[in-house]
């Protein structure tokens, strides 16, 4: 905790000599809480620190997962396109936290490429803490996360088509393209990407 020393002040508003301590930040990593703990806004708030955008995300997921992996995913779809987002060599990724601690950024494993535009985070219990890229390409635990996240987030679009069609075509208007290259690359996922489409 960071801490900052305060004036105190009396009832007319007064500065007083005494001093007093104020944690500054107060902030707990948002995907540790319970989901009925956290507001829409702190969503919100959160998914802008983490992409780095000025934008309010369409829809988001947080979802903690107990049995054979033990791991916390936060997922977000952007309401608006990156720049970059047609380009399929540019990194893009969610964040890597294992045990609650920060392992990388962009940890393209866990989405394939047709979903690049999601933004989030995952949180593994089960990955070594001294994880590298060659190691998450030859781990089972990445591939199952994987697949679940990539589940995660094509029932997150197919909820959307459903309960809200206005909000899904201003997904589609923004990356419509991009998912169109889902059942090319993933023919585990091809018929549920079809649907979308």
């Amino acid at each position: 905790p960071v801490s900052i020393q305060t004036v105190v002040r009396d009832e007319d508003g007064k500065e007083t000599d005494e001093k007093k301590w104020e944690q500054i930040n107060k902030a707990q990593a948002l995907w540790t809480r319970n989901k009925a703990d956290i507001s829409d806004e702190e969503y919100q708030e959160f998914y802008k620190h983490v992409s780095h955008d000025f934008a309010d995300p369409l829809v988001w997921s947080h979802n903690r997962v107990e049995g054979k992996n033990d791991y916390t995913s936060l997922l977000y779809i952007p309401s608006k396109a990156p720049w970059d987002m047609m380009n399929r060599d540019h990194k893009s990724g969610l964040k890597l936290y294992v045990q609650r601690v920060f392992i990388m950024d962009d940890a393209e494993q866990f989405m394939p490429s047709y979903l690049r535009f999601v933004r989030g985070l995952i949180d593994s219990n089960d990955l070594p803490l001294n994880v590298s890229r060659e190691i998450l390409q030859d781990n089972k635990v990445t591939q199952s996360l994987r697949n679940a996240c990539t589940k995660r987030v094509l029932t997150m679009l197919e909820r959307m088509a459903k309960n809200d069609e206005e909000k899904y075509q201003s997904f589609w208007k923004e990356f419509g393209l991009v998912l169109k290259e889902g059942p090319a690359e993933d023919f585990a996922n091809k018929e549920k990407i079809a649907d979308l489409l």
